[in-house]
């Protein structure tokens, strides 16, 4: 297996890749959603928790089938392109934060998923980055529901 070689990257290349992100989404663009994600090697591959799944992927075939749904493998997934997304807005707890070495970003926060018919639905997420080949992309992807206390009466 030939050495990945990580490159240095700016804080805005990372704004730019979750844009992409969040405009993959909302056009259901699977090829280019899968494409912002390094699905790395068997020593180094892709951490992905979805937000609506409970099984973690770690290659391509587990992340395309929670895009996309269908996959007999997967068979809780139905498809988070399918649910007509309209708009993803990032908000970020401080902004993507330089890991260790300077050759990477990491980022935690919270998006908000919007449909067609406006409702709207906040999860929590947790993001890392790095380049390579001159491509920023997501080596880590956390993304759970957001939880709200109860209310009390």
């Amino acid at each position: 297996m030939p050495e990945r070689s990580f490159e240095p990257m700016m804080k805005a290349e990372v704004v730019t890749a979750q844009r992409a992100w969040a405009k993959c989404v909302t056009d259901q663009d699977v090829d280019g959603l899968l494409d912002l994600y390094d699905f790395g090697d068997p020593d180094e591959p892709l951490l992905f928790k979805p937000t609506l799944a409970d099984v973690i992927r770690l290659d391509e075939k587990g992340a395309k089938a929670y895009f996309v749904g269908g996959d007999p493998d997967y068979p809780q997934d139905s498809g988070f392109l399918k649910r007509g997304w309209r708009t993803v807005e990032f908000q970020s707890a401080v902004g993507p934060i330089l890991k260790a070495g300077g050759l990477g970003y990491k980022d935690m926060g919270h998006y908000t998923f919007v449909d067609g018919a406006g409702n709207a639905t906040r999860a929590d997420y947790t993001f890392a980055y790095h380049k390579l080949e001159g491509r920023v992309l997501i080596s880590l992807h956390h993304s759970s529901l957001t939880w709200f206390p109860p209310i009390d009466d």
